[in-house]
């Protein structure tokens, strides 16, 4: 029988096993516990390092010595027990993170070898050591190795109100737990099947767990199921049993002759250890990497690349390529692979492969440095040279981010801009608190202006933008533009950051955060700075005020359109204009006989009445209301149609300068050339609604 119990070393920093017998046997409710709080990367009044809480008092106090699993702390206390430690992370004065539910004692049962293990945590709420009544949790883990099954159980505070983990996300199992359940495994399976299989791969917590259960002979295989799925789940059907069988104690051979590559030795050698060494070497293989020195100590990298999840990549034998699949990660994907063949070109393997090597290994991709990568990858043809050599002298450093975030905020001036649509859950984030006003972007021509007043690049999200993967909102006030926040999927704000990608000063920070717990927005890791309760009751008494959504002159009918102010008048708004005056039936098609109109602005004042805005601006210089005009005249919809006043109309604003009026002119004398017939003409007018259509509210 398998019994034995774990309890955490703060002087060895690992789990050990229970050599007290009350500690391995009694429950934990009955049993002392010391909860530690561990600070680290502080930038306040506050130190680092290590401090406990202590129930005598009822507070969080420092520690004056550890020994034998006793502590002291500064007050004289004497705490002895069960150790946990809440890990608190302070990225930066603005971001920390922390584990709330913090394991106390690990324990392993097993009744014979033939039977199921039970892997099982006692597990605190730290976030309730203010209370007299700890909240415990408990964890059970039950494998079934023989039947190639386990089963997570539910956890719930004093065995009531009692819910399900999440896919073993809340707790992480120690790797000295880890291995205990392992060769309690192996001992099953050589009962069962007369072979004791070895585990020497390193990936650990309880995906090996996983792993060992569903191929207990290569657990590295199961880690590779998603890199061939394209193999696996072709036709509906999932062959990875039969193309991996579950016995099959040599599955390189397989994956080689999959693949049809023939790999260097140290490969093999590797992927004992290492699944994702198969993925590097793909990569590598299809950049081209000659030198099998650079790639080896890659090999045995199982985390990611450059901030990606290894385990996301697959394996495309169509394309013969490793990808992604995700939209998004496929977009960062493109530009870190073409921003690694692009450095290699220019200064050789060796090169790229260190630079590489540090954003995989060492430190991972930040912000800025994303910023640099996507839009030169996106740019890279329209950028200047001199911006190119900078990048290659200097590296992905802030003095090339803005240099290329001013060139891409030129280039972006050229777009077609488009009209953001936002449901009224969105719509609501617009507001005004005290003097500040968070604001929407609701066309894409905003983007080049809020990217040359932040001296960033949100100029390149326009894309994101337009398919909703990226909500941006500004904040304004009376000295200006003050903050440019993105929100993504689930309404979580990824970033939040002033001019030149700064944080947030401390005022700007407390209305952010506020304004996002105001609409329940939750704030990722490294945008802002969060608020004590205590800080957000000083907004009680502030008022919150909706800001009206105000149409665009696209979304507008006839009567919101006629409607309108002198003032409000934009790009867009005669074009749009003509559209709701042909689609209306009050205007009349023809004067009687015998009126007689001194000019043609008076013989349009008694047939449009509704388009006065649109015939005076045509004859005061406005080259938008001509081509309205024209458009009017060769329609034949509110006007009778007159090719040759649609073509004096096109022509006059051709000469003020206006490029659209001189194209249509052109179409429309082409046309007229060869004899058009009405359904030709009809058919060309069509064409024309829809460009005119693109183009409205540019």
């Amino acid at each position: 029988m398998l019994d034995i119990a774990f309890q955490y070393s703060y002087e060895e920093n690992d789990w050990i096993k229970c050599t007290n017998t009350d500690y391995a046997q009694k429950d934990i409710e009955k049993l002392p516990v010391v909860p530690l709080i561990e600070w680290t990367g502080r930038e306040d009044e506050k130190e680092n390092g290590l401090y406990v809480y202590c129930r005598e008092h009822n507070r969080i106090e420092d520690i004056q010595q550890i020994k034998d699993g006793k502590i002291i702390s500064s007050d004289g206390c004497i705490i002895e027990g069960l150790f946990g430690i809440k890990k608190c992370v302070e990225k930066s004065r603005y971001d920390y993170y922390y584990y709330s539910l913090v394991p106390y004692r690990w324990r392993i049962f097993q009744r014979d070898v033939c039977s199921s293990i039970n892997v099982a945590a006692d597990v605190l709420d730290m976030v309730c050591l203010d209370r007299r009544k700890y909240h415990w949790y408990n964890f059970a883990f039950s494998i079934d190795i023989i039947k190639r099954k386990y089963i997570i159980s539910k956890y719930g505070y004093s065995r009531r109100d009692r819910k399900d983990w999440t896919e073993l996300n809340d707790v992480d199992i120690p790797d000295v737990v880890v291995d205990a359940a392992i060769n309690a495994m192996r001992e099953s399976v050589k009962q069962t099947y007369g072979i004791e299989p070895s585990v020497l791969s390193q990936i650990k917590g309880k995906n090996k767990i996983k792993a060992y259960i569903e191929r207990p002979f290569d657990v590295n295989i199961v880690f590779l199921k998603y890199f061939f799925w394209k193999y696996t789940c072709e036709n509906g059907r999932d062959d990875f049993d039969k193309i991996f069988p579950y016995e099959e104690k040599d599955n390189y051979k397989i994956i080689c002759k999959l693949l049809d590559i023939k790999p260097p030795k140290s490969l093999r050698k590797a992927y004992t250890y290492n699944p994702y060494s198969i993925v590097w070497y793909m990569i590598f293989k299809q950049w081209n990497i000659k030198d099998i020195n650079y790639m080896q100590k890659f090999f045995y990298l199982d985390d990611c690349i450059a901030n990606m999840y290894l385990k996301k990549f697959y394996y495309n034998p169509v394309e013969k390529r490793t990808t992604r699949t995700e939209r998004d990660a496929l977009d960062r994907w493109k530009a870190v692979e073409y921003y690694c063949q692009w450095l290699m070109r220019y200064k050789g393997e060796k090169k790229m492969m260190k630079w590489l090597y540090y954003v995989s290994a060492e430190r991972e991709m930040s912000r800025l440095q994303w910023d640099i990568i996507i839009p030169f990858y996106q740019y890279h043809n329209d950028l200047s040279e001199e911006v190119k050599s900078r990048l290659l002298r200097d590296g992905l450093t802030e003095y090339v981010h803005d240099a290329i975030s001013v060139e891409v905020t030129a280039l972006s001036k050229n777009w077609k801009h488009t009209r953001i649509r936002y449901d009224e859950d969105i719509l609501a984030y617009e507001c005004r608190i005290g003097d500040y006003e968070f604001r929407l972007v609701h066309n894409t021509g905003m983007l080049p202006k809020l990217g040359a007043v932040f001296n960033n690049c949100v100029a390149t999200y326009r894309d994101s933008v337009i398919k909703h993967k990226s909500i941006i909102v500004y904040l304004l006030n009376k000295f200006g533009y003050q903050a440019c926040i993105e929100i993504q999927k689930d309404c979580h704000i990824v970033q939040a950051l002033g001019k030149y990608n700064h944080r947030l000063q401390n005022d700007i920070n407390r209305i952010c955060c506020f304004w996002a717990k105001y609409h329940n927005l939750v704030i990722e890791s490294g945008t802002l700075k969060l608020l004590s309760d205590e800080e957000l009751r000083a907004f009680d008494d502030i008022l919150v005020e909706q800001i009206p959504y105000v149409k665009e002159v696209d979304e507008m009918n006839l009567n919101e359109l006629l409607a309108l102010g002198a003032n409000r008048i934009v790009d867009g708004y005669y074009l749009r204009l003509e559209e709701m005056i042909s689609k209306s039936n009050k205007q009349r098609l023809s004067a009687p006989y015998w009126m007689n109109f001194p000019d043609e602005k008076s013989k349009l004042s008694y047939i449009i009445p509704d388009g006065q805005r649109i015939y005076e601006a045509a004859f005061a210089g406005n080259t938008e209301a001509m081509r309205a005009l024209g458009f009017m005249y060769y329609k034949g919809k509110v006007l009778k149609r007159d090719c040759d006043k649609a073509l004096q109309w096109f022509l006059k604003a051709a000469k003020l300068g206006s490029k659209e009026a001189k194209t249509e002119m052109k179409r429309l004398k082409s046309l007229i050339k060869h004899q058009g017939n009405e359904r030709d003409l009809a058919i060309q007018q069509a064409l024309y609604n829809l460009r005119r259509r693109m183009t409205v509210g540019q």
